[in-house]
């Protein structure tokens, strides 16, 4: 009926297997018990999803146990948590003493872009507590950016790279 090529079994399993990927190399070894990843030299993480990473990490140390992130995935997130507002979605969104913060991270290269100015109106449309987080050296000309398209009274202004974790939520309702 069926062509099929029939292979005998391996008598023992193969003591270590090798799979390359277009990103670095896969090992299975000690029977399947171990696996290691060896990521290629120049595979990397953008600024982007490293900022992420480090302000998430900054949020846990202030007791923040329920967020959702997009781009990155880290243990623990809620994925609950929808990120989608409108026809965009949220890098961060996070729950401090009860209430729901939002967050769009901008590096230094995205801040001035014009599609930049144009997720912040969509979020601006869907969001309660919406925070741009940029590098601290950027606060000045994202709060330019907010003031040139009307929307500095909707969106808090907050650092990423918070050296000492200094970088509190803002307080009250209006972010």
């Amino acid at each position: 009926m069926y062509n099929q090529i029939e292979k005998a079994a391996p008598l023992r399993p193969m003591d270590t297997y090798t799979v390359s990927t277009p990103f670095g190399t896969v090992i299975i070894s000690d029977g399947g018990r171990k696996v290691a990843f060896e990521l290629y030299s120049d595979i990397k993480q953008s600024r982007h999803n490293q900022a992420l990473f480090i302000y998430i990490q900054q949020l846990i140390k202030r007791g923040v146990t329920q967020f959702n992130t997009d781009h990155i995935t880290i243990a623990g997130r809620a994925k609950r948590l929808t990120l989608s507002r409108g026809k965009a979605k949220l890098d961060l969104v996070y729950v401090h003493q009860g209430k729901t913060y939002e967050c769009e991270l901008k590096t230094s290269r995205e801040i001035g872009l014009d599609i930049t100015a144009q997720q912040l109106k969509e979020f601006a449309k869907h969001c309660e507590r919406l925070i741009v987080l940029v590098p601290r050296g950027c606060i000045d000309e994202m709060s330019t950016i907010l003031e040139m398209i009307n929307l500095s009274q909707y969106i808090a202004i907050q650092p990423y790279d918070s050296s000492n974790g200094d970088s509190e939520p803002p307080e009250g309702d209006q972010a």
